[in-house]
Formats: structure tokens, sequence, C-alpha cells
């Protein structure tokens, strides 16, 4: 009788200690695959983020200093122009942007910013004080300087200012 007993305990206690295990090897799978699915949509989000995230870089310039400022100015316009498109919606507003951007730092030049796709732009200064040829996977931008009378008031009436960025 005592070993039928002790035989009835010893199931019981197996069986108990099966359920335990069967139900935290359970948890550990649901919470694998929790954390895939997690995964997988976060990597479904990176995906869907537009493919123009790339960085405009420095083609030529009258010297490093500006054209490194050129470019960093660009890619800040081009970030800002993706992620909040009411802040810097046309080339008007990128250009409004380098433009005053720039003054803060050279506030005796006035810059002249051209904004094209990439297959329209075909222009290039190279002999001016200030230049910068900047190229991005879909637009070229060209900033420049020119030698002005200062008497005449700068002209900023640009066919294509009002053309709105396309990133997707």
């Amino acid at each position: 009788m005592a070993e039928i007993i002790g035989e009835v305990v010893g199931r019981v206690c197996l069986e108990a200690i099966g359920a335990v295990i069967t139900q935290a090897v359970g948890q550990l799978i649901s919470e694998k695959r929790r954390k895939k699915k997690a995964i997988s949509s976060a990597i479904k989000l990176n995906q869907q983020l537009p493919a123009d995230r790339s960085r405009a870089v420095l083609i030529s310039s009258s010297n490093m200093n500006f054209g490194n400022d050129c470019e960093r100015l660009v890619n800040i316009a081009f970030q800002t122009s993706q992620s909040f498109p009411t802040i810097i919606r046309t080339y008007s507003d990128c250009q409004q942007y380098l433009r005053t951007e720039l003054a803060k730092q050279y506030p005796n030049e006035t810059f002249c910013v051209i904004i094209g796709k990439n297959q329209h732009l075909g222009i290039a200064v190279e002999d001016g004080q200030y230049f910068a040829e900047i190229q991005h996977a879909r637009y070229s931008i060209l900033i420049f300087t020119t030698k002005q009378n200062s008497q005449s008031k700068f002209d900023t009436h640009d066919a294509n200012s009002q053309v709105p960025f396309k990133w997707d």
C-alpha cells in the first residue's frame, strides 16, 4: 500500500513538474515570437523609409572650408525637407535657408543658389571667390557669389522657385 501511495505521489509530482516546464517553454517560445515579430516590423518600417535619405556630396568648391559648410547646410536642408516637408517644401524655401545660414558665416557676400534635378542642371562656376557644387541622389546644387554694384538690388525671382521637392 505504501508503495502504491509513493508511486501515485511520484507521478503527481512528475506531472506537476512537467506542466510547469511545458508552461515555461511555451512562454519562452511566445516571447521569442513577439520579439521576432517586433524585429520584423522594425525592418519593414526601415524598408519603407525613402531611399533618398542619402547624403549630398561636395563635388567641387573654391576652398574646402566653404565647400564643407555648404555640404553640411545642404544635408540639413534636405533632411529637414524629407522629415518635415512643411518647413522646407520648395526650392525657394531651401534657397532661402541656405542664403540665410551662409550670410551668418559670410556677412559681406551675396550668394546665388541654383537647385535642379541631376539630369537638368548643366552649369559650372569656377571663377568666383566662393563657389560650391554639391551632388545629391536626385538634385544638384550650385552655390556661388557674384560681384555686384552695392546700389543694385539682388533679384531672387527664380523660374523654379515654387517647385516642391519630390523624395518618393
